[in-house]
Protein backbone atom coordinates (compact mmCIF):
# COMPACT_ATOMS: atom_id res chain seq x y z
CA UNK A 1 0.00 0.00 0.00
CA UNK A 2 1.33 3.38 -0.93
CA UNK A 3 0.84 6.63 0.92
CA UNK A 4 -1.84 8.81 -0.59
CA UNK A 5 -1.62 12.49 0.30
CA UNK A 6 -4.71 14.63 0.12
CA UNK A 7 -5.37 18.12 1.23
CA UNK A 8 -7.95 18.86 3.90
CA UNK A 9 -8.36 22.59 3.65
CA UNK A 10 -5.22 24.13 5.14
CA UNK A 11 -4.34 20.74 6.70
CA UNK A 12 -2.49 17.87 5.02
CA UNK A 13 -3.93 14.33 5.33
CA UNK A 14 -2.10 11.15 4.37
CA UNK A 15 -3.51 7.63 3.95
CA UNK A 16 -0.86 4.97 4.56
CA UNK A 17 -0.41 1.43 5.80
CA UNK A 18 0.01 1.26 9.54
CA UNK A 19 3.34 0.27 11.03
CA UNK A 20 4.28 -1.24 14.39
CA UNK A 21 5.16 2.31 15.54
CA UNK A 22 1.45 3.17 15.23
CA UNK A 23 0.29 0.35 17.54
CA UNK A 24 -0.12 2.41 20.71
CA UNK A 25 -2.05 5.22 18.99
CA UNK A 26 -4.26 2.73 17.12
CA UNK A 27 -5.05 0.86 20.34
CA UNK A 28 -6.04 4.18 21.97
CA UNK A 29 -8.29 5.08 19.01
CA UNK A 30 -10.03 1.72 19.30
CA UNK A 31 -10.53 2.16 23.06
CA UNK A 32 -11.98 5.65 22.57
CA UNK A 33 -14.42 4.23 20.02
CA UNK A 34 -15.40 1.32 22.32
CA UNK A 35 -14.09 -1.18 19.78
CA UNK A 36 -12.18 -4.40 20.49
CA UNK A 37 -8.40 -4.25 20.51
CA UNK A 38 -6.99 -3.93 17.02
CA UNK A 39 -6.36 -7.25 15.34
CA UNK A 40 -3.74 -6.14 12.84
CA UNK A 41 -1.37 -3.89 14.71
CA UNK A 42 0.92 -4.94 17.49
CA UNK A 43 4.43 -3.84 18.30
CA UNK A 44 5.32 -7.53 18.72
CA UNK A 45 3.70 -8.78 15.50
CA UNK A 46 5.07 -8.80 11.97
CA UNK A 47 2.96 -7.07 9.29
CA UNK A 48 -0.05 -9.00 8.01
CA UNK A 49 0.66 -11.29 5.06
CA UNK A 50 -1.47 -13.25 2.60
CA UNK A 51 -5.11 -13.47 1.73
CA UNK A 52 -7.55 -12.97 4.63
CA UNK A 53 -4.84 -11.32 6.72
CA UNK A 54 -6.19 -8.34 8.61
CA UNK A 55 -4.60 -5.12 7.45
CA UNK A 56 -4.84 -1.57 8.70
CA UNK A 57 -4.29 1.88 7.31
CA UNK A 58 -4.13 5.18 9.11
CA UNK A 59 -5.10 8.75 8.42
CA UNK A 60 -2.28 11.07 9.36
CA UNK A 61 -3.07 14.72 9.86
CA UNK A 62 -0.01 16.95 9.90
CA UNK A 63 2.13 14.00 11.00
CA UNK A 64 -0.25 12.73 13.72
CA UNK A 65 -2.34 9.55 13.40
CA UNK A 66 -5.99 10.58 13.83
CA UNK A 67 -7.84 7.63 12.34
CA UNK A 68 -7.53 3.94 11.55
CA UNK A 69 -9.33 1.52 9.23
CA UNK A 70 -8.99 -2.27 9.41
CA UNK A 71 -9.98 -4.59 6.57
CA UNK A 72 -9.17 -7.94 5.03
CA UNK A 73 -8.85 -9.30 1.54
CA UNK A 74 -10.95 -12.48 1.33
CA UNK A 75 -9.96 -13.31 -2.23
CA UNK A 76 -13.34 -12.84 -3.92
CA UNK A 77 -14.18 -9.74 -1.89
CA UNK A 78 -12.95 -7.27 0.72
CA UNK A 79 -14.38 -6.74 4.20
CA UNK A 80 -14.10 -3.57 6.26
CA UNK A 81 -13.76 -4.61 9.89
CA UNK A 82 -13.28 -1.51 12.04
CA UNK A 83 -13.04 2.25 11.65
CA UNK A 84 -12.09 4.71 14.39
CA UNK A 85 -11.28 8.42 14.44
CA UNK A 86 -9.89 10.50 17.31
CA UNK A 87 -12.88 12.13 19.05
CA UNK A 88 -11.05 15.48 19.06
CA UNK A 89 -11.10 15.63 15.23
CA UNK A 90 -14.34 13.86 14.35
CA UNK A 91 -16.83 15.36 11.88
CA UNK A 92 -14.01 16.76 9.72
CA UNK A 93 -14.06 14.15 6.96
CA UNK A 94 -11.28 11.88 8.22
CA UNK A 95 -13.46 8.74 8.25
CA UNK A 96 -14.70 9.54 4.72
CA UNK A 97 -11.10 10.07 3.65
CA UNK A 98 -10.07 6.67 5.06
CA UNK A 99 -12.97 4.83 3.40
CA UNK A 100 -12.57 6.62 0.05
CA UNK A 101 -8.80 6.02 0.01
CA UNK A 102 -9.21 2.33 0.77
CA UNK A 103 -11.98 1.89 -1.80
CA UNK A 104 -9.87 3.62 -4.44
CA UNK A 105 -7.01 1.21 -3.81
CA UNK A 106 -8.87 -2.07 -3.44
CA UNK A 107 -11.69 -1.71 -5.93
CA UNK A 108 -9.74 -0.02 -8.72
CA UNK A 109 -7.04 -2.68 -8.58
CA UNK A 110 -9.13 -5.79 -8.01
CA UNK A 111 -12.70 -4.96 -9.09
CA UNK A 112 -14.17 -6.94 -6.19
CA UNK A 113 -17.08 -6.08 -3.88
CA UNK A 114 -16.57 -4.68 -0.39
CA UNK A 115 -18.73 -5.70 2.60
CA UNK A 116 -19.07 -4.60 6.22
CA UNK A 117 -21.28 -4.86 9.31
CA UNK A 118 -22.49 -1.89 11.34
CA UNK A 119 -24.60 -1.47 14.46
CA UNK A 120 -28.16 -0.71 13.47
CA UNK A 121 -28.14 2.35 15.78
CA UNK A 122 -24.92 3.83 14.36
CA UNK A 123 -26.60 6.41 12.14
CA UNK A 124 -23.37 8.36 11.49
CA UNK A 125 -21.54 5.27 10.21
CA UNK A 126 -24.51 4.15 8.13
CA UNK A 127 -24.67 7.62 6.53
CA UNK A 128 -20.91 7.56 5.85
CA UNK A 129 -21.07 4.15 4.21
CA UNK A 130 -24.18 5.07 2.21
CA UNK A 131 -22.39 8.20 0.88
CA UNK A 132 -19.50 5.90 -0.03
CA UNK A 133 -21.71 3.73 -2.26
CA UNK A 134 -22.71 1.00 0.19
CA UNK A 135 -26.28 -0.28 0.48
CA UNK A 136 -27.93 -2.44 3.14
CA UNK A 137 -27.78 -6.05 1.97
CA UNK A 138 -28.92 -7.95 5.07
CA UNK A 139 -29.25 -8.10 8.83
CA UNK A 140 -27.78 -10.24 11.60
CA UNK A 141 -30.19 -10.44 14.51
CA UNK A 142 -28.70 -9.81 17.98
CA UNK A 143 -25.19 -9.79 16.51
CA UNK A 144 -23.71 -7.24 18.90
CA UNK A 145 -23.51 -7.44 22.69
CA UNK A 146 -23.34 -4.71 25.36
CA UNK A 147 -25.93 -3.67 24.37
CA UNK A 148 -27.49 -6.42 22.33
CA UNK A 149 -28.29 -5.10 18.87
CA UNK A 150 -28.74 -6.15 15.27
CA UNK A 151 -25.99 -5.67 12.71
CA UNK A 152 -26.81 -4.27 9.31
CA UNK A 153 -24.85 -5.86 6.50
CA UNK A 154 -23.78 -3.37 3.87
CA UNK A 155 -22.17 -4.03 0.50
CA UNK A 156 -20.63 -2.05 -2.30
CA UNK A 157 -20.56 -3.65 -5.72
CA UNK A 158 -17.32 -4.21 -7.59
CA UNK A 159 -16.19 -1.25 -9.67
CA UNK A 160 -16.74 -1.33 -13.42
Amino acid sequence: MTSVPATAGPEQRVFRASTPRDAEVIAALFRQANLPAPASTSADSPPAQGSAAIRSAVCELEGRVVGVLEWRDLGEEFEILELAVDPAVRRRGHASFLVASLLRQVTDAAKRPVHLEVRESNAAAIALYTRSGFAVSGRRRSYYRHPEEDALLMSRAAAG
